[in-house]
């Protein structure tokens, strides 16, 4: 069983500054150096030399503590030398621009949510339900000063309310999925499951301006339940999807937005990036 952890205690921001070799090895990568495999080996050095960890980072003008040994979005942001969604973040700060609220569906540590928060969401939902990275994503709001603007869940989203079984995969605690069941070996947590459209009830939300959704191969239980029961005003005016696990898919969401009013702007490896054609 997985269990959570406090930041009430924690340091300030700050406590944890790179410092001796760990600043050495980060000068590397500010020289725009740290790709593919440089990045890798530059992650394998610092581990290998007992470089400290957590470690406090600003990124992209934002305040971050990462540690970077089991999550993989920690440890990219830490190591490596591109700019990380560079392009979803800007079609989001231009939407943004013009009002509404910002849905992170799969958190983490709060890379999208502090990101929006930061270029005008009137308000900004992060959704973690893994309790490690909920305290982290918790640590780095606070750390930013964002605890009025975001406001942070516990739960993971679905078809309906229920418990569920979040296994966490490995050295990646972002990786984790919801299950009705655990297979032998598999490190979980129970957590609640939830309905989007009731937590935006309760939240009061109702204008959306834009979302983001990574929740390994659940977007569509997770989004199909939300767009065929709600007001066609709630949807958000931007969409960015991962798309790389919908082999999990059961029924194909994106296929189904972009037949009910999205279109495709843009495409990378990972995500998808729809705008809601009616505006």
């Amino acid at each position: 069983m997985v269990g959570a952890r406090t930041t009430v205690d924690q340091p300030v921001w700050g406590a944890f500054a790179p410092r001796g070799l760990g600043r050495v090895l980060l000068a590397f990568r500010s020289l725009g150096l740290s790709h593919g495999v440089v990045k890798k080996y530059l992650a394998r050095l610092w581990s290998s030399l007992g470089v400290p960890v957590p470690v406090d980072i600003r990124y992209d003008g934002l305040k971050f503590r990462i540690h970077p040994h089991d999550n993989a979005v920690e440890n990219k942001l830490l190591f490596g030398s591109a700019h990380r969604d560079a392009r979803e973040l800007a079609l989001l700060r231009a939407v943004l621009a013009e009002g509404g609220a910002f849905l992170d569906i799969g958190a983490n540590i709060g890379y999208y949510a502090l990101s929006a928060a930061r270029d005008g969401a009137e308000s900004v939902l992060a959704f973690e339900p893994n309790p490690i990275v909920f305290e982290r994503l918790r640590f780095n709001v606070g750390a930013n000063g964002f605890a009025k603007t975001i406001r942070i869940l516990p739960v993971a989203l679905g078809d309906k309310a229920a418990s569920m079984i979040l296994t966490v995969a490995g050295r990646d605690m972002g990786g984790g999925r919801i299950a009705a069941r655990a297979l032998p070996g598999e490190r979980t947590v129970e957590v609640q499951v939830r309905p989007l459209i009731e937590v935006l009830a309760e939240a009061g939300v109702e204008r959306v301006a834009a979302m983001k959704i990574d929740v390994e191969g659940m977007e569509d239980a997770v989004l199909f339940p939300f767009f065929e029961t709600a007001a066609r005003a709630l949807w958000p005016r931007l969409i960015v999807i991962e798309h790389t696990s919908q082999d999990s898919w059961r029924r194909n969401i994106l296929s189904w937005l972009l037949e009910s009013g999205y279109r495709e702007i843009e495409r990378n490896r990972s995500n998808a990036m729809l705008e809601r054609v009616d505006g």
